[in-house]
C-alpha cells in the first residue's frame, strides 16, 4: 500500500493540521510516513500545501509531484494545482463552499463537499479541515476513523480540550457525508 497525499488551502485553513493528523494516525497504525510542506510567506491567506506519503513499505523519496492519489483543495486559489496534481484513478476532495469554478475531472474522481458551509453550521468555519479529513477517511480508507479520533483527542486535548468534541463531530460529519453519497452507510 502506498498513498501520496496533497492537502492544500489558504494559510489558516488547516491543511497542515490535516496532514499532521494523517501522519500521527499512520504512525499509530504502524505504517511508514513522511511529510513535507510548502507555503507562502504570509501567515494567513497565502497558499499552503502539505504533502504526505503513507506506506506499509519503506519510503524512498518524500516527493509528491503531480502524482497524488489523494488530494484536498480547501480553496479556489490552490484548486488548479490540486486538480493538475492528481493521478489517474486518484481522488480530489474539493471544498465546494470555496471552489466556485470546478473543472470536469477526467480519469480521477472529484468529490465536492461544502465543508466551509457545513463547518459554519456546526459552529465555526475553522473545522472545515476536519470535515474534509473525515471525507478523505471515508472515501479512501487510508486510515481508520477511530485512529484519527484518538489522535485528535491526544493532540487537541492537551492545549484546547474544548475543541475536541467539535472537531470529532466535524470529522464524523465529513465521513458520514461521503459514506451516504457512496451508499455505504
Amino acid at each position: 500500500m502506498l498513498h501520496k497525499c496533497m492537502f492544500s488551502g489558504s494559510g489558516g485553513q488547516g491543511s497542515a493540521l490535516m496532514a499532521k493528523m494523517v501522519c500521527l494516525g499512520a504512525i499509530k497504525e504502524n505504517l511508514k510516513v513522511v511529510m513535507t510542506q510548502t507555503y507562502g510567506i504570509e501567515q494567513r491567506g497565502g497558499d499552503s500545501t502539505a504533502y504526505v506519503i503513507v506506506s506499509d513499505e519503506p519510503i524512498g523519496s518524500p516527493i509528491v509531484e503531480n502524482d497524488a492519489d489523494i488530494a484536498v483543495a480547501l480553496s479556489q486559489s490552490i484548486y488548479d494545482n490540486c486538480f493538475e496534481g492528481v493521478v489517474s484513478g486518484g481522488m480530489l476532495f474539493t471544498n465546494s463552499s470555496m471552489v466556485k469554478t470546478p473543472k470536469d475531472a477526467v480519469g480521477f474522481e472529484q468529490i465536492p463537499l461544502p465543508a466551509s458551509d457545513t463547518a459554519v453550521e456546526l459552529g465555526t468555519v475553522r473545522c472545515a479541515n476536519m470535515i474534509m479529513l473525515g471525507a478523505v477517511l471515508a472515501g479512501t480508507g487510508i486510515l481508520k476513523m477511530e485512529t484519527i479520533e484518538n489522535v485528535l483527542k491526544e493532540t487537541l486535548g492537551v492545549k484546547k480540550p474544548k475543541l475536541v468534541g467539535l472537531n470529532i463531530n466535524a470529522l464524523r460529519t465529513g465521513y458520514d457525508a461521503v459514506k451516504k453519497e457512496s451508499g455505504n452507510e
